[in-house]
């Protein structure tokens, strides 16, 4: 009985871990706000400065074969991943990085 205690404690404590680094907004170093839902443009005219790193890759979105492009950005020593697809940032992740 405790192990399956002790499971589901686990459990339910790394849901809120996994769900803690997804974020639906971002406030850049010079006080603008991306969103989701912006233009990749208007991303990058916000962050204003270059992306540490960018990837792209194809995905399946229903029937459709998409491209997306992950854009990552260090802002106050935080790692942030915005996710475009179709021109739009679709999804936002962020990673602290260790000092």
């Amino acid at each position: 009985m405790q192990r399956i205690f002790a499971l589901s404690l686990s459990l339910f404590i790394s849901s809120f871990a996994i769900a803690g680094t997804s974020t639906s907004a971002v406030r850049t170093a010079s006080g603008q706000m991306v969103n989701i839902g912006d233009t990749a443009s208007e991303m990058m005219l916000r962050i204003n400065q270059s992306p540490v790193s960018m990837n792209s890759y194809e995905m399946k979105e229903g029937d459709l074969t998409v491209t997306a492009s992950n854009y990552t950005y260090d802002i106050d020593n935080i790692l942030y991943t915005f996710t475009v697809i179709n021109n739009q940032v679709r999804k936002i992740e962020w990673v602290r990085k260790d000092p």
